[in-house]
């Protein structure tokens, strides 16, 4: 993709002007401009636009006020109220507040909420309070991640279905392939947090591809690496990613997150006449 030029943007009566960040994943609102993005309705849909097609979207310096997170957010549709178990702003029930002094980390690969039985479609991250250095979260796009496996393993995931738990009462099962409600594409639906086993193989074969599929989940070339400076807001689709924040600083790290609603998530299925595709009817073993 090439970047956009201002003139392009003008000709095309676009009101953003974008740029990638990476070769597979994200792109960057050049010279964001809060003012528009709260109260144009035009900006805000290409800002929505843009989180489908690209998986995240950066808006440097953007600094919102919290109040005007939780509007930002609504551009991506309705926020909501975070589960009880996490960290809330003091003055503000919609925003988590995630504080490393308090010890609040999230330092392996995961997306949100998937141990429920509808996750959040979309987050709306700001930088709060950020160390001198490190603190980065990376970020990693599972359509890719499914584009790259191999025929074979298509084949063999195709119907899967895999355990998501955070414990007793947070469990839930996905399709290890889910297809995006949006867009139509195909995700790998699976990562490191959460994902226990798939439960329609035999426990000797989940236990040698889940882990596989996790770690392919992550290569470096579907990521994005976000160094970042107070005031950034970082957007991502919940559903076609998973992210990484690296605890790997001294000082402190403050960072507040509205979650958008998200809906039902169906399997995406191969064709009728594809190798494995009545896997869908073996198991469960789990």
């Amino acid at each position: 993709m090439s970047t956009t030029s201002t003139a392009t943007t003008a000709a095309t009566g676009q009101k953003l002007q974008l740029r990638p960040v990476s070769g597979r994943i994200g792109i960057e609102v050049v010279d964001p401009d809060l003012d528009l993005l709260l109260h144009d309705d035009t900006a805000r849909a290409e800002l929505h636009r843009a989180m489908l097609h690209h998986h995240v979207v950066v808006l440097r310096g953007l600094a919102p006020t919290p109040e005007q997170h939780v509007v930002l957010a609504a551009a991506l549709g309705e926020p909501i109220v975070p589960e009880d178990h996490l960290p809330k702003h003091p003055d503000h029930p919609m925003i988590c507040r995630f504080d490393s002094a308090v010890g609040y980390k999230a330092d392996r690969w995961h997306t949100d909420g998937t141990f429920r039985d509808v996750i959040p479609s979309a987050a709306v991250l700001v930088m709060r309070t950020g160390p001198d250095a490190g603190g980065d979260t990376t970020w990693t796009n599972c359509c890719a991640a499914y584009e790259e496996l191999s025929g074979g393993m298509k084949a063999l995931v195709d119907g899967r279905k895999c355990l998501h738990d955070q414990g007793p009462d947070a469990k839930a099962v996905h399709p290890v392939v889910v297809a995006h409600p949006d867009t139509g594409r195909p995700i790998l639906f699976v990562n490191d947090i959460f994902s226990r086993g798939i439960m329609n193989l035999p426990p000797d074969e989940s236990s040698a591809i889940l882990p596989f599929l996790i770690r392919h989940a992550s290569r470096p070339d579907f990521t994005y690496r976000h160094r970042w400076t107070e005031g950034d807001v970082v957007i991502w689709d919940n559903r076609s990613t998973q992210h990484y924040a690296l605890f790997d600083f001294e000082g402190q790290r403050v960072v507040e997150r509205v979650h958008v609603a998200g809906g039902p998530m169906e399997a995406y299925r191969l064709g009728d006449d594809a190798p494995g595709s009545n896997a869908a009817g073996e198991g469960p073993w789990a």
